[in-house]
């Protein structure tokens, strides 16, 4: 209780104790105006004694208020600091998933890519195959036909010389 408090207290028994003499003084001179001046003093009184305690009452229930307050903001706090420090342990279990799944996707990447280069090599060596075989068989049909040519051309000449002999003897003969 504060001294302005206590003050108030201090006056209020005092007006209550003064309003009570004079409740009896008038009572006693058969004056009704000190009567009801003593009795109104003492309903002031008890008043302010009413007011001075509903005060305290009030004043204790804002302490009260404000320490629940106070207690409720420092659990707060505390809820928040474990909020945050679980938020900040999934964000970094989140950021070692991610980590971890970059890994394996560079790891898949380059295993695909490492399979790609194989098959483009081996579809390379298909084809190169492929067209040597080709180029192989138009060479051995380019030399068979080559070979088909020569015997031809050695027929043709063989036919021609034949013929030749037969027109040198007709012209000897026609000659003769």
């Amino acid at each position: 209780m504060s001294n302005d408090k206590a003050a108030e207290a201090r006056e209020g028994l005092f007006d209550g104790v003064a309003g009570k003499a004079k409740e009896v003084a008038g009572a006693l001179a058969g004056k009704d105006e000190l009567v009801e001046e003593g009795q109104l003093q003492q309903a002031e009184a008890r008043n302010r004694r009413a007011a001075v305690a509903d005060e305290a009452v009030a004043d204790a229930k804002r302490e009260e208020a404000t320490q629940r307050i106070r207690e409720t903001d420092r659990e707060a706090a505390g809820q928040q600091a474990a909020a945050d420090a679980a938020a900040q342990r999934e964000q970094a279990v989140v950021d070692r998933q991610r980590a971890t799944e970059r890994e394996v996707a560079v790891d898949a990447a380059a295993q695909q890519e490492a399979a790609d280069k194989q098959a483009a090599e081996r579809r390379a060596e298909e084809l190169a195959e492929s067209r040597l075989t080709e180029a192989e068989a138009i060479a051995a049909d380019a030399a068979a036909t080559e070979q088909r040519a020569s015997a031809e051309k050695l027929r043709l000449e063989r036919e021609a010389a034949a013929t030749d002999q037969q027109a040198a003897q007709l012209r000897a003969r026609t000659e003769k």
